[in-house]
């Protein structure tokens, strides 16, 4: 929590002056006004309801997710234990270089740790869970309606974009509400959804490698599962998964920075961007253009599209950030520049190797208050 909001500065009293009484309009004569009573927040364990209710949803339906998980896969990997463990470590290193790299893209300062571990986890077992059961059901639906033929070709870019594009949005939207301060604003937004794009493709990378095992007979298994790993990293991995849910996420961050209650055109912005990351899938599932060259094509559009969404979020952030240091500066006697070079970690680390060891932890935690107070006043949730 912040040290310092927006008019809550003792005054200096060291001299021994004493603030003169500030005197209200009300002890006026005539009609006065009284304020109507707030009923007090519900909390439960500490919690406020509406982020402990997600917290709990988030828990079960995460569950729900690996449970099924287990049951579609088990058999499989059972059968194709050597291929499903190293399937689990390129799984694993994708994992922890994915995480290091959005927590560290993110502006100012690296996002908050549990809401990263939560929003990853969701991608990896509720969202991922989800899909797998309704892209089946779906699919059944294609085939009989529309043929197998038709449904083979199209069937992915029918149903991916609708059914695991809203699994993992549902995903970032909880996480928001279960963690508020953590989804101030659209940059926070498309972090969060690039973590939770991250599970759920870590995940999808370890069922397509198992499933082309299945399909080459068991033959070469290892090397099946090797090279749908490093097709799935390194080729299409720039535009996958990731890319499509931090667009959408940076729509749960417009919303949330309006405490969910948006302008009409914040709001008409927020939903061209979730309809953005929903064409970004259907054109990376969808047969045309077709071939290697076609894939390249697909995964870079969906890469600049996302790299688009992501600097134009950064630089509003920064330039906010900015701003409110400036402001925080001037209340506490910082010169200018010092006060706003703070909206950067390099230069947070050089002033502290100006500062005397046995004051640098002290001053490290000003540093943190002054940040964290900024991106508070910086993003005032306002409609």
């Amino acid at each position: 929590m912040s040290q310092a909001p927006d008019g809550s500065r003792l005054p200096d009293t060291a001299a021994g002056a004493v603030p003169a009484q500030r005197h209200s309009r009300q002890d006026a004569p005539g009609p006065q006004r009284v304020p109507a009573p707030r009923a007090p927040e519900r909390t439960v364990l500490g919690y406020h309801l509406p982020a402990f209710t997600s917290m709990v949803v988030i828990g079960v339906l995460s569950l729900l997710g690996l449970g099924t998980l287990a049951v579609q896969l088990g058999g499989t990997v059972r059968v194709f234990f050597a291929e499903a463990a190293l399937g689990l470590v390129f799984a694993a290193a994708t994992l922890l270089f994915g995480f290091w790299l959005f927590r560290r893209i993110r502006p100012v300062r690296a996002p908050d740790l549990a809401a990263s571990l939560v929003a990853v986890l969701w991608g990896l077992t509720a969202a991922t869970g989800g899909a797998l059961l309704a892209n089946s059901a779906l699919t059944g639906v294609w085939s009989k309606t529309l043929g197998l033929e038709f449904s083979a070709v199209w069937g992915a870019a029918m149903t991916a974009p609708f059914n695991e594009e809203l699994f993992k949005l549902a995903g970032i939207v909880l996480v928001a509400v279960a963690f508020p301060r953590s989804v101030r604003g659209p940059i926070d937004g498309f972090i969060v959804g690039a973590l939770v794009g991250l599970g759920f493709e870590v995940t999808e990378n370890l069922i397509y490698g198992l499933n082309t095992v299945i399909q080459a007979g068991g033959v070469n298994g290892g090397e099946a599962v090797a090279q749908s790993m490093v097709v799935r990293v390194f080729l299409t991995g720039l535009g996958s998964h990731w890319a499509m849910s931090a667009v959408a996420g940076t729509a749960v961050g417009l919303l949330a920075a309006a405490g969910w209650l948006p302008s009409g055109r914040r709001a008409l912005g927020a939903a061209a961007l979730v309809l953005t990351a929903m064409a970004m899938h259907w054109l990376f599932d969808s047969p045309l253009p077709a071939g290697v060259v076609g894939i390249v094509v697909k995964v870079l559009i969906d890469f600049t599209i996302a790299m688009a969404v992501y600097f134009a979020a950064r630089h509003a952030h920064r330039r906010r950030v900015r701003r409110a240091l400036a402001r925080e500066g001037e209340e506490v006697g910082l010169r200018r520049s010092a006060a706003v070079a703070l909206a950067r970690r390099r230069a947070r680390r050089r002033a502290l190797h100006d500062v005397p060891e046995a004051e640098r932890a002290e001053a490290r935690r000003v540093q943190a208050l002054m940040v964290d107070s900024a991106e508070d006043r910086a993003f005032a949730r306002t409609v």
